[in-house]
Parts: C-alpha cells; sequence; structure tokens
C-alpha cells in the first residue's frame, strides 16, 4: 500500500498537525512518514483501522528481550474522532477512525475484509 497522506491527506494533515500542537513533534513526524500496512471497515460499527508499518526496526535487545505491546492509545481531537495507538517502544501502530464521514468511501476503498 502507499503512504498514509497519499491514501488519507486530511486525515494525516490534520493528525500531524494536532500533534505538534500538543508537543508530540516525534509522533507528528511519524504520521508524515507512515507507510499503510492494511486497512479495516467496519460497516456495522462505522469505524476504520489503519494498520502502519513500524517507522523503524527493533534492535536485538528490543526484540529478544523488552519485547513489543501496547504503549498508550491517544485520543486526538479531528473531525474523524481519532485514536492513535502506540507500541511500548513509541512507535505509531495504527490509527482508529471513530465518525469517518466524508471519509468512509476513501476507508472502504482500501479496507481488506
Amino acid at each position: 500500500m502507499s503512504s498514509l497522506i497519499k491514501s488519507f491527506p486530511s486525515l494525516a494533515a490534520e493528525l500531524s498537525r494536532q500533534l505538534r500542537l500538543t508537543g508530540r513533534a516525534p509522533l507528528a513526524n511519524q504520521i508524515d512518514s507512515a507507510a499503510v500496512a492494511r486497512v479495516t471497515f467496519d460497516g456495522d460499527a462505522n469505524a476504520g483501522y489503519i494498520y502502519v508499518h513500524p517507522s523503524r526496526e527493533l534492535n536485538v535487545v528490543e526484540t529478544n528481550i523488552m519485547g513489543v505491546r501496547h504503549g498508550e492509545t491517544l485520543e486526538i481531537e479531528t473531525p474523524y474522532w481519532t485514536n492513535i495507538d502506540t507500541d511500548n517502544l513509541g512507535r505509531l501502530v495504527g490509527i482508529e477512525i471513530l465518525a469517518p464521514g466524508d471519509m468512509k468511501d476513501e476507508l472502504r476503498k482500501y479496507a481488506d475484509g
């Protein structure tokens, strides 16, 4: 799949802007360079999820000793009611869209299910 900015430009721009405003520039940088891994959309819930490829590979210690787990879920104020998930190493994992509005067709287009 393509970059987040190319596939979902309005969402990526809004998330990046809001993250910078709240002092989370490193996470905003990850949004700016994120590559979409896959997209799901649940028509019954009217919600979508965009999975992204990790921004960096893990080193040996991170892989074998620390391990990867859920880090945090950040509610980001956008017109789309979005939550950003990170892993315990601060890498962007995915974006949950709870009110897709005008993005619904885009999410359905890219959805794998």
